[in-house]
């Protein structure tokens, strides 16, 4: 799993952010399909053009808006390359578990960050 994991990272890291198609939900989301075979924000991509845009959609509740999205189980704490919700500066991101920190898609690249995960699903 690290390889795929820290080969996923190293292709998109250094992608430019887009709302519409390169942000933290839908990058994580590519890491899905790149796992499980599943995109798990293929109804929502091309629905945000702005960052006012992305608030409207999710509407402060990621969670509530995922869930219904990702045919895994939720689970309690994290395995390398599970996917989860947390709370990173006041906002709800999606992320993916590294065995250590949990990664985070930003207009800047990828960021390791340590946070209490909302909602965490795997295998």
């Amino acid at each position: 799993m690290a390889d795929r994991l820290a080969a996923f990272v190293e292709a998109t890291a250094a992608r430019p952010w887009d709302w519409a198609a390169e942000n933290c939900t839908f990058w994580v989301a590519d890491w899905g399909l790149v796992r499980w075979g599943v995109d798990f924000a293929a109804r929502y991509r091309g629905r945000c053009r702005s960052e006012e845009d992305a608030d409207a959609l999710v509407g402060g509740d990621l969670v509530a808006l995922v869930s219904p999205e990702i045919p895994l189980p939720r689970k309690g704490a994290p395995a390398e390359g599970d996917i989860g919700v947390i709370e990173f500066r006041g906002r709800q991101v999606s992320a993916i578990w590294s065995g250590s920190h949990w990664l985070i898609r930003t207009p800047r690249g990828v960021a390791m960050v340590r946070a209490q995960a909302i909602a965490i699903w795997g295998d």
